[in-house]
């Protein structure tokens, strides 16, 4: 097992988000949290976390308690243990079936969920399962591809899906966007159901709506729509390669290594975007809380600012590696990086426009940008095997 336990103070820079250094510098906080990293993280059946968990490995399992809150980022992650306060989770592939007394908060490609949450559950995936062992005790908010909840919700439920089945009791209020909409004869919602869908729903005859139902129809654009669309479109386009620009001009070895680093070691990237991105907000107001204490609050803001650089330049980022990567598909090798920038671009915000596959693909480039950003200021050198 290559799992490496190591507290704030102990930390080897080079290797950690720069989130994590700055954090080992807030006094009081070193003893609040637990950090776990490696390939492989694991806490064993009977070992017993008395205090918050970061746990960032390529393999993340979690089989014992964390007393707790649990922040978790990783390709696979598997929780199956118990967590006292509340989880926020990133990965290429999750499951989680343990209890969470808190919320839940989770991204993922492919997630299950086979455990009780026991309040909110905001979960986005591209492919999302609810199963019948689990339950939601407040509100169940998700974004999916494809959806299908099987687990009581004791709240209200807000989706937005290209398919949602529904085989549980909501106990309020459902709402839901999507391309089709299923109720199986365990269904029923003890509120107001409306959906907004360009088909009607599929009920069956077991299937009980208590309150209102209300089908609305999509909104299509007309040609005023369209003409705001693509005006929208343009303009985020323009922004976007704005920046681009001005990075691949200013730093074009330094924009030709991330690109390189999101292809060499595109899963490292996922993860470490993942855990910046969780960890950086949580950060800020750490250091804003002690900073109205001990002075210094304004670094939070700081912090704050370098954030969303950050994930503005994520785009431009992945934009060039997607670029880079077409044309040599059309065996235009050695292409100048503005025009891979902006061929790139071009496809990241058309696919923007997308419902629910536009936020999934947003966020994807969120993780990915981040990652690379990070692992290329760390390495601080050209990939092994670049191409020139």
């Amino acid at each position: 097992m290559s799992t490496k336990v190591e507290r704030h103070r102990s930390l080897r820079l080079p290797w950690l988000p720069p989130l994590l250094v700055l954090w080992a510098l807030v006094p009081g906080l070193a003893s609040a949290a637990e950090l776990r990293r490696g390939d492989v993280v694991e806490v064993g059946p009977q070992e017993v976390i008395e205090e918050d968990l970061y746990a960032f490995g390529r393999v993340v399992n979690i089989e014992g308690t964390v007393r707790g809150d649990l922040i978790v980022a990783g390709q696979k992650v598997d929780i199956s243990g118990t967590v006292e306060g509340d989880v926020m989770s990133a990965a290429a592939r999750s499951q989680i079936s343990s209890q969470v007394k808190g919320s839940l908060r989770a991204a993922s490609n492919e997630l299950s969920v086979l455990g009780p949450v026991g309040e909110d559950a905001m979960l986005a995936a591209g492919n999302l399962r609810l199963m019948p062992n689990a339950q939601v005790g407040r509100d169940l908010y998700l974004a999916s591809g494809e959806a299908r909840v099987e687990a009581p919700v004791l709240g209200e439920l807000r989706a937005a899906a290209g398919t949602l089945t529904l085989s549980a009791p909501v106990g309020q209020d459902a709402s839901a966007e999507v391309g089709t909409l299923r109720l199986t004869d365990g269904a029923r919602i003890n509120g107001d159901l409306s959906y907004r869908s360009d088909r009607d729903a599929q009920l069956a005859p077991g299937a009980v709506v208590a309150g209102s139902l209300e089908h609305l129809a999509p909104e299509h654009e007309k040609e005023r729509g369209l003409v705001q669309g693509f005006y929208f479109w343009l303009r985020s386009l323009v922004g976007l390669f704005a920046l681009g620009l001005l990075f691949a001009l200013l730093a074009p070895r330094f924009a030709r290594r991330v690109s390189t680093m999101l292809r060499q070691r595109p899963l490292p990237s996922l993860g470490w975007g993942a855990a910046l991105f969780v960890s950086i907000p949580l950060l800020a107001s750490f250091v804003f809380l002690v900073g109205l204490l001990l002075g210094g609050w304004w670094i939070a803001l700081f912090i704050l600012g370098l954030y969303a650089l950050a994930i503005a330049l994520s785009f431009p980022v992945v934009g060039l590696f997607l670029g880079q990567w077409l044309l040599e598909r059309f065996h235009k090798t050695g292409t100048h990086l503005v025009l891979a920038l902006l061929v790139g671009l071009v496809l990241l915000t058309l696919v923007g426009r997308v419902p629910v596959l536009g936020a999934l693909v947003a966020l994807a480039t969120i993780l990915f940008g981040l990652g690379a950003l990070l692992l290329t200021v760390v390495r601080g050198r050209e990939p092994t095997g670049a191409p020139v």
